[in-house]
């Protein structure tokens, strides 16, 4: 059994308690090239997505939040800030 990376916990207990405000700040927690390890996304399709969140598909978001080990919801609501942030958003 491959033993998960420690820093996951941290960005759990972060999100958890509220210390994380934007999606952006997941990465200065665990990088991104841990998440591409650990997810099997590749490196310049994950940064596309980042870049562009609406581009997060359910089984994304699913995979990440297990991960982390948070409930789904609140890595959505993360990616929802970072698209109701961008200054192209059309609502």
């Amino acid at each position: 059994m491959k033993l998960k990376d420690k820093r996951y916990s941290a960005l759990k207990a972060y999100i958890d308690s509220g210390g994380i405000k934007s999606f952006a700040e997941v990465f200065d927690i665990v990088p991104k090239s841990v998440f591409v390890k650990d997810s099997g996304i590749n490196y310049v399709r994950l940064m596309n997505k980042i870049n562009n969140p609406e581009k997060f598909t359910v089984k994304d978001i699913l995979l990440l939040a297990e991960l982390i080990g948070i409930d789904c919801r609140k890595l959505f609501d993360l990616i929802a800030k970072a698209i109701n942030k961008k200054p192209n958003n059309k609502k």
